[in-house]
């Protein structure tokens, strides 16, 4: 049993990447998304509500699924069984060297956030797929086509 449960609600900040997987590691899918934090007081007494960046992260056929599936923008659950915190420096704008910081959260599942952009389902919106029915095998078409036959006793 896990003892670390993490649920996430955000968008996607920037392009995911995507390492595929080698003869030593899984497939690696990572993306930052933005958070909504919890209603923070002001000096002068109104609330805002602070935005975090939080990296995540998964492996395997998960990476490839996240892959094919989600883009800069889109609104995503994340449930995760770690969490790593990270420093690193870097140089700001004026080229003084600054220490910032990181959360990475190693996602277990990941889906679409339908509670805030809707996912519609239906026909109207999918291409109607023109390919024939599949034939068992030794079948023909012709006779695949034709009405069942009833008998009459």
């Amino acid at each position: 049993m896990l003892d670390i449960h993490i649920s996430l609600t955000g968008r996607i900040a920037y392009d995911p990447r995507f390492f595929p997987s080698d003869h030593e590691a899984p497939a690696m899918w990572s993306a930052v998304l933005e958070v909504n934090g919890p209603p923070t007081p002001r000096r002068d007494g109104s609330t805002y509500i602070p935005t975090r960046r939080v990296e995540v992260v998964v492996y395997g056929v998960a990476a490839i699924r996240a892959q094919e599936s989600y883009r800069k923008g889109q609104l995503i659950m994340a449930q995760g069984c770690d969490l790593i915190p990270r420093t690193y420096e870097t140089r700001d704008r004026a080229g003084k060297p600054t220490v910032r910081a990181t959360v990475k959260v190693i996602a277990a599942n990941l889906g679409l956030a339908s509670r805030y952009s809707p996912v519609h389902e239906g026909t109207a919106d999918w291409p109607v797929d023109a390919s024939p029915r599949r034939l068992a095998q030794g079948a023909s078409a012709v006779a695949a086509e034709e009405p069942a036959a009833s008998f009459a006793g």
